[in-house]
């Protein structure tokens, strides 16, 4: 797992200037949504409500993607197989290989973050009580890119799929607008996805000053601990299940 997380960090690096314009669109991006969502100004406390949630919506795109094209990638290479030859179980290489890219965009969304605290006056206090729910809200997200992982094992190309999923996220998961502003059935849909309601969680203890015993105490803490555990969970078992099938069916390193 080390291995694996060391060769992400070491093409990230090689890639920089890949990087830094990854970096200038997720800020683009970033600013584009808060000029529309108000309505044609940018205010440090819009910015401020907006920059929780598209922050971890850049980390349901990396993850998502990430699973999905690295796997692609070998397959296309024709190194997919190799890497199920290893003696180490194919579920803890990918960990290994999620490990390497939350670290990586932690790093970018980190140097995102500063750039725009610092050019736009926008004050996010950062308290410890949003670390826990950070840390489990991405454990879920990474449950969900296990499934992805697998489907792609499965149908190959998915890149498309993979791509309206992450994108779809960003408009259901209270990003821009408050899921309680959602007719009710779609809010009821909107948190049953991997981060919505970590990003609820996350805007009551860094802007609204919640702890987590309050959270604990109204069962919002408790229903995000058991909604990432069934999606880290049933997504490593979905992955394992997709890889036997490959391997029964013959599949595994086509493309």
């Amino acid at each position: 797992m080390l291995n694996e997380t060391y060769k992400g960090l070491l093409i990230s690096w090689n890639y920089k200037f890949e990087t830094f314009l990854q970096l200038l669109v997720m800020g683009m991006v970033f600013l584009g949504i808060g000029f529309i969502m108000g309505g044609g100004q940018v205010t440090p406390d819009r910015l401020a409500f907006i920059l929780v949630g598209y922050l971890m919506w850049l980390y349901s795109t990396i993850v998502i993607s990430n699973m999905c094209y690295d796997l692609l990638g070998e397959a296309q290479a024709g190194t997919l197989e190799q890497v199920f030859m290893s003696p180490v179980p194919v579920p803890l290489i990918l960990m290994g290989r999620s490990f390497s890219t939350l670290i990586t965009a932690t790093i970018h969304i980190l140097l995102l973050t500063l750039v725009m605290l610092w050019g736009f006056g926008v004050s996010i206090p950062l308290r410890w009580s949003g670390l826990p729910v950070f840390i489990v809200t991405i454990a879920g997200l990474f449950g969900f890119g296990f499934m992805i992982a697998g489907a792609t094992l499965l149908f190959k190309r998915i890149g498309q799929l993979a791509s309206l999923t992450a994108n779809a996220l960003l408009f259901l998961n209270g990003s821009m607008v408050p899921v309680e502003q959602f007719p009710q059935w779609l809010a009821i849909f909107a948190k049953t996805l991997p981060t919505t309601q970590g990003v609820i969680l996350l805007r009551q203890t860094l802007l609204e000053t919640y702890s987590l015993h309050d959270l604990w105490r109204d069962g919002s803490l408790l229903l995000l601990l058991s909604q990432s555990a069934v999606y880290f969970g049933g997504g490593l078992l979905f992955l394992i299940w997709c890889v036997k099938k490959a391997k029964r069916a013959g599949t595994l390193g086509s493309y």
